[in-house]
C-alpha cells in the first residue's frame, strides 16, 4: 500500500508558480514528466537555492528524489516544505507520506491526527485514511487502523485496493461479515487479482463456520462458487484445497472428492487431501472408499498429532461398520481411550443384541413350528396335545 502513497501524493504541483517560473523550473517539471527523476532532482535543487522561501520547489525536489528511493533526502525536501507552509494540506499529506517510508510512524499519526479532515478533498481522503490506517498499526493502534481503512473504502468505493486493504484488515480483527463485504467488492472490482479472490473465499469459509442452523450450508455453498471461479484461474494445490473444503462444508461430498483428488494428484506427499476425502467418502456412507483414503493417509510422512486425527477418523469408520475389533484398536493409536471405551461397550451391546437376536429367532422358529404343527392336526381333525 505504501508503494502506491506517493504515486497519489503528487498532485498540483507541475504547474508552479508564474512569478517564479525560470528555465531550471520548466526543465525540471519535463524531467520528471518523462521520468528522468536524476535530471527532475538536480533541477529542483537548483531552483530551491536560488528560491529558499519557494515551498513548491522543495515539494517538487521531494518527489524526484523519493522517486530515486533516496527516502530520507526526500523526507528533508518536503520537512522544508512542510516548515515553509504548515498550514497546506497537500504538504502534510507528503510529510506524513515520506514519514511512513522512511518507518517513522509515530511521528506520521501524531502529524495527520492534527489535519483537519474536513478541509481534505475528495482526491486527499483516500490518501490521509491510507496514510493513517499504516501509521496508526505501525504504532499498536489497530482499532483505530481499521477504522481509518473502512473510511478509507468508504471514501474510494470503486477502488479495488481499498476495499481489500479494509476487508484484510477486518478479517485480522475477527470482524467477519464486514470482511466478507468489502472482499466481495474488491473481488467485484478487480477480479483478476488471485489474492483478493484467495481473502474473499477464506473470509467466506470462516463465515460458513461461524454460522449456526440452516443457513450453514449456504454460507459453504457460496464459499464453493467463489472457489470454482479461483480454481478456474489458477488450479494450484492450496486452491483446489480451499474448493474442497467448501464443497464439504456445503454437504457437496462427491464434489469434494474430485476437488481433493486433484489437489493430491498435484501433491501426493500431503496427508491432508487424503483425510478430507475419507471425510466426504464417510458422510456419503461409502465407508471401504473411506478407508482407503485414509490408509493411504497414514502412508505419508505425519506429525503425531495429524496421524492422531487419521486413526481417529478412521476408528469412526470401522465403528460405523460395527467393527468394533478394529475400531477400538485405532482409537488406541489415536490416543483417544473416551473413543475406545465407546467402541467396547457398543462392541459388548452388540454382541448383546445379537445374543437376543438368535434368542428372538429361535423363538420364531419353535413359534412357526408349532403353528405348523396345530395346522397339521387340525387337518387330521385331531386336538393339538396340553
Amino acid at each position: 500500500m505504501r508503494a502506491k502513497l506517493t504515486t497519489l501524493l503528487a498532485l498540483g504541483l507541475l504547474l508552479g508558480a508564474p512569478a517564479l517560473l525560470k528555465a531550471d523550473w520548466e526543465q525540471g517539471v519535463a524531467a520528471f514528466k518523462a521520468g528522468n527523476y536524476a535530471e527532475a532532482a538536480r533541477q529542483f535543487q537548483g531552483v530551491t537555492e536560488e528560491h529558499k522561501e519557494w515551498a513548491d520547489g522543495y515539494s517538487m525536489l521531494g518527489q524526484a528524489l523519493s522517486k530515486l528511493n533516496r527516502k530520507q533526502d526526500a523526507l528533508n525536501a518536503f520537512r522544508q516544505a512542510y516548515d515553509l507552509k504548515p498550514g497546506d494540506v497537500q504538504f502534510q499529506l507528503q510529510l506524513a507520506n515520506s514519514y511512513v517510508q522512511n518507518g517513522r510512524f509515530r511521528d506520521a499519526a501524531s502529524l495527520l491526527t492534527n489535519i483537519n479532515e474536513g478541509s481534505l478533498s475528495a482526491n486527499q481522503k483516500p490518501v490521509y485514511h491510507k496514510l493513517l490506517a499504516v501509521s496508526l498499526d505501525k504504532t499498536g493502534q489497530s482499532g483505530a487502523a481499521l477504522d481509518a481503512l473502512r473510511k478509507a473504502a468508504q471514501s474510494s468505493p470503486n477502488d479495488a485496493s481499498a476495499q481489500y486493504n479494509y476487508g484484510a484488515a477486518a478479517f485480522n480483527a475477527g470482524q467477519t461479515a464486514a470482511a466478507v463485504a468489502a472482499l466481495e467488492k474488491a473481488v467485484r472490482l478487480d477480479g483478476k487479482d488471485t489474492t483478493k479472490r484467495r481473502a474473499y473465499i477464506d473470509a467466506l469459509l470462516r463465515s460458513g463456520r461461524e454460522t449456526r442452523g440452516d443457513g450453514k450450508t449456504a454460507a459453504y455453498a457460496k464459499a464453493a462458487e467463489a472457489a470454482k471461479a479461483l480454481v478456474a484461474q489458477a488450479p494450484t494445490f492450496d486452491n483446489l484445497m480451499k474448493l474442497g473444503e467448501a464443497q464439504l462444508g456445503a454437504k457437496q461430498y462427491t464434489e469434494a472428492i474430485q476437488s481433493f483428488n486433484q489437489a493430491s494428484s498435484k501433491k501426493s506427499s500431503d496427508w491432508i487431501p487424503y483425510y478430507y476425502m475419507g471425510q466426504a467418502s464417510t458422510a456419503r456412507q461409502d465407508y471401504a472408499k473411506a478407508e482407503e483414503a485414509l490408509e493411504k493417509a497414514l502412508k505419508v510422512q505425519l506429525s503425531d498429532k495429524d496421524r492422531s486425527r487419521v486413526y481417529k477418523q478412521l476408528g469412526f469408520v470401522y465403528e460405523k461398520q460395527r467393527r468394533y475389533e478394529e475400531a477400538i484398536k485405532a482409537y488406541n493409536n489415536a490416543g483417544d481411550s473416551a473413543s475406545a471405551q465407546r467402541a467396547q461397550e457398543n462392541r459388548q451391546i452388540n454382541e448383546h443384541n445379537k445374543e437376543a437376536d438368535a434368542e428372538q429367532q429361535k423363538y420364531e422358529e419353535l413359534k412357526k413350528a408349532e403353528e405348523q404343527l396345530q395346522k397339521e392336526l387340525e387337518e387330521l381333525g385331531a386336538s393339538p396335545p396340553r
